[in-house]
C-alpha cells in the first residue's frame, strides 16, 4: 500500500507511517477496508488473529469481614453495631476508585442478606416488583463501613493486580447472617434463612422461645 518495506514502516498510534516523512502513512482503518476489500493477489480477505493467553495459575482477591450486630427482642429489628473488612487485591492501582467498588459491594451484600426478598402469592405474582417493596438501602440504612487492606501482589502478571469488586459482596452476606445467627445460639439456633428483616427476625423469636 505504500511500495515500501517492511523494515522501513513505524507505528505510531492507530497508523503505520514511512520512516522520515510523516506525510505517507496507512490507518489502520485503511489496512482493514484493504485486507477486505483488496487484499493482495494469493491472499483470502479478512484481517483476524487469535491470541490465547493461558497463565500459569489464576488469581484471585481475599480478605476477611467481621459482624457485630444488636437485635431488639420486641421488634426483631437488627442494627450492624460495627463491620470491618479488610480487602487484598493485589497492586492497588486506584485507592479511591477500589474504595468505591468495596462500599458498593458492601452495600449490596447488606441489602441481600438482610432485606432483599422476591416473594410470589398463591398465584404466582411477583409481591416484590417496585421499589416500594424491594429493598434497596438508601444512605439512611446503610452501616458504617469499617474498611483496611493488605497489598500482596498477584506473582501471574506484570501488574500484580486482582479484582476487587465481588469480594465484599460474596463476603459480606455469609458475615451479616453469621452475626444474625450468633445472636440466637443461646437458643440452640444454627440456621436461619435470608434475609433477615424485622419481622422474619421477630417471627423466629417467637418461634425459638425468646424470652421477650
Amino acid at each position: 500500500m505504500l511500495e515500501v518495506n517492511e523494515a522501513d514502516l513505524d507505528w505510531e498510534v492507530d497508523r503505520f507511517k514511512v520512516k522520515g516523512d510523516d506525510s505517507k502513512f496507512k490507518t489502520m482503518a485503511d489496512v482493514a477496508w484493504q485486507a477486505y476489500h483488496q487484499p493482495p493477489d494469493g491472499m483470502e480477505p479478512g484481517l483476524e488473529a487469535v491470541h490465547y493467553y493461558d497463565p500459569p495459575n489464576f488469581t484471585f482477591p481475599f480478605g476477611i469481614y467481621l459482624c457485630v450486630v444488636d437485635i431488639d427482642r420486641a421488634t426483631g429489628e437488627t442494627k450492624i453495631r460495627r463491620f470491618y473488612a479488610l480487602d487484598d487485591c493485589g497492586t492497588r492501582i486506584n485507592p479511591m476508585i477500589i474504595e468505591g467498588q468495596i462500599h458498593g459491594g458492601l452495600t449490596e451484600g447488606f441489602a441481600v442478606a438482610m432485606g432483599q426478598q422476591m416473594p410470589f402469592d398463591a398465584q404466582g405474582n411477583l409481591l416484590g416488583n417496585t421499589l416500594m417493596d424491594y429493598f434497596l438501602p438508601t444512605f439512611v440504612e446503610t452501616p458504617h463501613w469499617e474498611t483496611d487492606h493488605t497489598t500482596t501482589p498477584s506473582p501471574h502478571h506484570p501488574l500484580g493486580a486482582k479484582g476487587v469488586a465481588e469480594s465484599p459482596h460474596v463476603g459480606s452476606i455469609p458475615t451479616f447472617t453469621s452475626a444474625v445467627v450468633d445472636a440466637f445460639s443461646h437458643l440452640g439456633v444454627t440456621h436461619l434463612d435470608m434475609p433477615h428483616n424485622a419481622f422474619r427476625t421477630w417471627k423466629a423469636l417467637r418461634e425459638h422461645g425468646a424470652n421477650l
